[in-house]
Formats: structure tokens, C-alpha cells, sequence
């Protein structure tokens, strides 16, 4: 025994109360940091390939808790110091399971998605972590001959036993059973390619040449095709009769299932989940706590009419099919507009990144949008055209085809409704159709003195998110029990949302009514958004309002609409060029016209059938 080194801070732990936890770390820096704190603290001396010199009897009978650093030789460490302790000792021994989810869950920094291999104790400490933040982690400490993520080896993969299986798309999925919990991956996935070369080194000492695993994957795909059932896949939200599921993104693919008589986290959904790598987790929700009040101080709102309309958007993603509003945040700079579509997507669908640059192509929106729930694009400071018609057709359902890549024929087809955010300082709805589709909420400038700093705001933010969305869920579960009785006076533009949220009202302490309230005021600043941002529109309704009501082609109409403005004569995205390009953005602005109360009718007059604009 005398050839062994003792342990770090061997003193303190001989004079302390035999009950006193027993933080063990890798390293003295981290130790000291936690002593500092008030922790009982050790390490093995000598570094941590020390770990085999060590004495380690002085924590027989002790209670201790390993703490490992966010990378594979903190896990070695903690191994080889847990193997000899189990081994020689009658206390309690327990580890952390540090993650990225796990630390995110606890405490979130500047940066709360961002925590780097080696991430460990003093690091925390560093942060700004206090003993109320150490505390909530050292207790999701777990038994330690019972904590997953630091096993030697993989979890063992019976190929054998996979299901394999395809989209209605002819999309070629497999199903493995992985360490009790079941995944599902695309077999034509770099990813799934990896996995199976991986598991092949670990079964047969050598890696699979290229050839053969391709021919492996090959193989598997045909299966998959044609002798493998047909299911749908999902993305975060998935359907089951009246029964919705909330894929939770954790590493144990658990996920929530809801009805009509409330929810629970379930170990394995009966629909199926497709992750990516951009998808990020959930707070696990915690039952008979739900609170969507407690979202109030996180979203900078001007009063309660936006404060609706936000929750309203949020409860709208979790529908499982949509079709969803378009939410666009505007402000001015400093009024938190990307901080408040940040928040609002943690809630349903967080990912890394949480915003995205504008699309350029429609192709760039699909390929979003095969992979995340909720598409959310920050910052745009305009819309294309054509970026504007393809959000219009995935917000409320519509089809996208393009050409399958190294083919010349094959067609890739994507059919899918997903919600979408948008912020930017300008106005980003002013294309009609865009608008007719969206929930406009400006946000106000924050005061200097009521800004608060990144880690603060999302510390609490982390904290209540769990009971946040637990209350969301509450309202889900009662919209889906709700919503056969719903009937609304009048049917709005997205009727479906529109109901599915005043079936959610009783679960949020609405009055019957409120929300359809708060969504006619909002169409109403939506309405005059879109006219104030549409020189064209503006120019008729001044016309109309100067000189009565007007019948005439559409050259004319040009015409008297270039002399009447001279300043948008020479400009073509203000004013059309041609007369069938007037046609077309006419037909585009009759619903903000109707709204104030003009009507467009296209006649045929005259002996010839001239086409005539009648407007009044």
C-alpha cells in the first residue's frame, strides 16, 4: 500500500462528517474551484492516467459522486475510478451524466447550446454556475454500475433484428433496438453509412471496404422497399388517431403522447420519429405544473392582444398537420426580435442553429423543411418573390418537386405543411398573399435599464421551461378534446388554427371568445401593414379616393396611374411596365383593396369583348 499515492484534499476529507457528500473530479483545478464553493472535494494526484496509483480506501464507507468532463478520457477517468471503487467499498457511488442536454437543462450561459469537449467543473464554475446550480446537477446523479453514457463499449446493435421499412415517398428507413430504446434511420443517410461501418470495426477487428459497404446498404434499401411495410415518418410532431406525439429530442428518444384526457412521457411512441443532426432537445415537461403565464416575462410584448398571438402561434405548431400562420416579428433594432423567435422555438422545436439566414432558393426551404419542424429565419431584411409564394404553399400545405441530384429525370417530390417565423426590421409582409397568411407582431424598443445580460436571461428562461411547456401541453390536450364542439361565428383566413386555438382557450384561462378578439385586431394591423407596404395598392385607393369609382383597360388604368404618381412612374417594383403585369398584381391586391371597401372586377364589353377593369 505504501507504493500508492493518496488522494487530493485527503485531509479535509478525514476531518469531515462521514456523511458529507464527496464531489470526486478530474483534476485539482477543478477540485479547488468546488472547495471553494463549499464542496468536499478530491481527485487523484499525478493527472488522469494517475488513476491506477491512487489510494482510494479513504472512500470505502463514503458517499461519493463523480463528476466527469464532457469528453471520452473524462469518461475513461471516471471509469477506472468507479470500476475501483465498486469494487472495494460498501458506500454510495453515483455520477453525473454530463451532456450537453444535461448541462443545458441546469444551468444555460452566454452561449447555451455551446458547451465544448473537456467542458468540466471549474469551466462551470467560470460561467457563473452558484451552489444552487451545482446542486441541481449533482442531483440528477444515477447509480453508477447503472449510467449509460460512460459503458466501454457501445450499446450492442442486433442487425438481425432490425425492422426495416419505407415512406409513401419510397424513402428506405431501418429500425434498431439501441441500448433498450428504439431509432429509426434513413439507410440512405451518410449517417446510418458511419453507423453501420462502425459497428462492423467493433464486431470484426476491421473496417468494411468501401464496395462491400455499399453493396451492404444497397441490399438493405431494396428490403426496405419492397419487402418492408409502409409507415408515415415524423418530425418532432406526429399523429395517431386523435392522439398526438411530442418527440422530446433526447438521447433516449422518449417522447410525450397527448389526448383528450391529458399527456404523459412515454418510452417509445407508436409513430415514428426521424431526427437530424440540427435537431436539438426539449425541456422534459413536468407533469401538473403547466403554467403558459410563466412565458410573459421572456417575450417582449406591447400588450396583451401580441402576448395572445404568440402563445396562439405556439399551441398552432403542435397541430399536427396545420395548416400554420407565418409569424413575422418586427421592430426596430434592440427590441428583441431574434431573442423572442429564439424563445418561442425552444418551446416546440429547438435546434442548432435556432434561426436561419433567408432561403435563396425554394430548394434551400424544402431541404429545411425535410428536416425541422418549425423553419424559423432571422434577421431578413426582404423576401424574394419566389421565396414569398413557396412560404405561402409550406404554410398551408402545398407540394414541391425538383430534380433528384446525378439524375437527369428522377423527381424528388416533398409534400409537407410546416409553421414558420420570420424577423426583420422592415416590413416583410407586403406582398398580399404572404400577409393573408401571417401574425404580424411589432415588438417595442427595450429601455436601457430593463435589459438584462444573455446568462441571466436564459438561466431563468431554462428554469421555467418546463412548466412552460408543460402548460402548453395542457392546452393541446384540451384543444383536442375540444375542438369537435368548436363552431366560430364567422370562418377567417386559417379557419383550422382558428379553431384549434379557441378549443384551447379553457385550458389557458381565456374567456370564451378572447382569442378570435385578439386574431381580428391582429388581421386588422396585418391588413394595414401589408397597405402601407405596397406602393401599387396605395396608388389604387388614393385613385379611387380622388376621383370615384374608374372602368377602363388595363392600359389605361397604367396610364392614368403613372400620371397620377409620377414618382412610382419610373420606378417597376412600385409600378408594373407592362399592362398583363398590372392585370396579375391587381388580382394580387384585391383582398386589401376589398378590405377598405373597393371592389375589382374584370369585364368583357363591347362588340369585340374588350377586357375591362371596373373598380369602385
Amino acid at each position: 500500500m505504501s507504493a500508492l499515492r493518496p488522494i487530493y484534499n485527503l485531509d479535509k476529507i478525514s476531518r469531515a462528517n462521514p456523511a458529507t457528500p464527496i464531489i470526486f473530479v478530474e483534476g485539482e483545478k477543478c477540485a479547488d474551484a468546488l472547495s471553494e464553493l463549499g464542496y468536499l472535494t478530491t481527485t487523484t494526484i499525478g493527472g488522469s492516467n494517475a488513476s491506477k496509483k491512487a489510494d482510494l480506501s479513504p472512500l470505502t464507507e463514503r458517499n461519493v459522486v463523480l463528476w466527469p468532463d464532457n469528453d471520452k478520457p473524462g469518461l475513461s477517468y471516471v471509469r477506472s475510478v468507479g470500476d475501483s471503487l465498486l469494487s472495494q467499498r460498501n458506500g454510495t457511488l453515483r455520477c453525473i451524466p454530463i451532456s450537453p442536454v444535461t448541462i443545458r437543462n441546469v444551468y444555460v450561459g452566454a452561449n447555451p447550446v455551446t458547451y465544448g469537449k473537456g467542458w468540466d467543473a471549474a469551466d462551470a464554475i467560470c460561467e457563473g454556475w452558484n451552489v444552487t446550480d451545482i446542486d441541481r446537477l449533482i442531483a440528477l446523479a444515477t447509480p453508477y454500475a447503472t449510467l449509460p453514457e460512460i459503458s466501454r463499449k457501445p450499446e450492442p446493435v442486433n442487425f438481425d433484428a432490425m425492422e426495416l421499412w419505407h415512406t409513401s415517398g419510397r424513402e428506405a428507413y431501418a429500425t434498431l433496438n439501441i441500448g433498450g430504446h428504439f431509432e429509426n434511420w434513413p439507410i440512405s443517410s451518410t449517417a446510418f453509412r458511419d453507423f453501420l461501418s462502425y459497428h462492423h470495426f467493433r464486431a470484426e477487428g476491421k473496417m468494411l471496404p468501401q464496395s462491400a459497404l455499399d453493396d451492404k446498404r444497397r441490399t438493405l434499401i431494396g428490403e426496405a422497399l419492397f419487402a418492408g411495410e409502409e409507415h408515415k415518418v415524423f418530425n418532432r410532431i406526429g399523429e395517431q388517431g386523435r392522439n398526438i406525439y411530442l418527440d422530446l429530442g433526447g438521447n433516449d428518444w422518449k417522447a410525450v403522447a397527448i389526448d383528450a384526457a391529458g399527456w404523459q412521457v412515454i418510452d417509445r411512441p407508436p409513430v415514428r420519429f426521424q431526427r437530424s443532426r440540427s435537431m436539438d432537445a426539449l425541456p422534459t415537461p413536468i407533469p401538473d405544473t403547466g403554467d403558459v403565464e410563466l412565458l410573459r416575462p421572456f417575450l417582449n410584448v406591447a400588450n396583451e392582444t401580441d402576448f395572445k398571438m404568440l402563445i396562439a402561434w405556439l399551441l398552432g405548431c403542435f397541430h399536427p398537420r396545420g395548416p400554420y400562420p407565418i409569424l413575422i416579428l418586427t421592430g426596430e433594432q434592440g427590441s428583441a426580435k431574434s431573442t423572442t423567435a429564439r424563445v418561442l422555438r425552444s418551446l416546440i422545436d429547438p435546434a442548432n442553429p435556432m434561426g436561419r439566414s433567408s432561403p435563396q432558393t425554394e430548394q434551400d426551404l424544402v431541404i429545411a423543411a425535410k428536416h425541422n419542424h418549425v423553419l424559423a429565419f432571422d434577421n431578413l431584411s426582404n423576401i424574394k418573390s419566389a421565396i414569398a409564394d413557396a412560404l405561402c404553399r409550406i404554410s398551408t400545405g402545398g407540394g414541391f418537386g425538383t430534380r433528384k441530384l446525378h439524375t437527369d429525370s428522377e423527381e424528388v417530390l416533398f409534400d409537407a405543411t410546416r409553421p414558420c417565423s420570420l424577423n426583420g426590421i422592415p416590413d416583410l409582409a407586403s406582398r398580399p398573399d404572404l400577409a393573408d397568411r401571417s401574425i404580424i407582431v411589432t415588438l417595442p424598443v427595450i429601455c436601457n435599464t430593463a435589459r438584462q445580460t444573455e446568462a441571466e436571461f436564459w438561466k431563468a428562461f431554462n428554469k421555467a421551461a418546463p412548466q412552460i411547456l408543460a402548460g402548453l401541453l395542457d392546452a393541446v390536450s384540451v384543444a383536442i378534446g375540444g375542438i369537435g364542439s368548436v363552431r366560430l361565428p364567422e370562418a377567417p383566413r386559417m379557419a383550422d388554427f382558428a379553431k384549434w386555438v379557441t378549443a384551447a382557450e379553457p385550458a389557458l384561462g381565456w374567456t370564451h371568445g378572447a382569442f378570435m378578439e385578439s386574431y381580428a385586431a391582429n388581421r386588422q394591423s396585418v391588413e394595414d401593414a401589408a397597405i402601407e407596404g405596397n406602393p401599387f395598392a396605395e396608388a389604387i385607393l388614393t385613385l379611387i379616393t380622388d376621383r370615384g369609382p374608374w372602368n377602363g383597360t388595363a392600359t389605361e388604368l397604367l396610364q392614368t396611374l403613372r400620371a397620377h404618381n409620377q414618382l412610382m412612374a419610373d420606378d417597376p417594383h412600385s409600378l408594373p411596365r407592362q399592362a398583363n403585369k398590372l392585370t396579375s398584381e391587381l388580382r394580387r391586391v384585391q383582398p386589401l383593396l376589398r378590405s377598405r371597401g373597393l371592389t375589382v372586377t374584370f369585364e368583357r364589353q363591347g362588340k369585340t369583348g374588350s377586357r375591362v377593369i371596373c373598380i369602385k
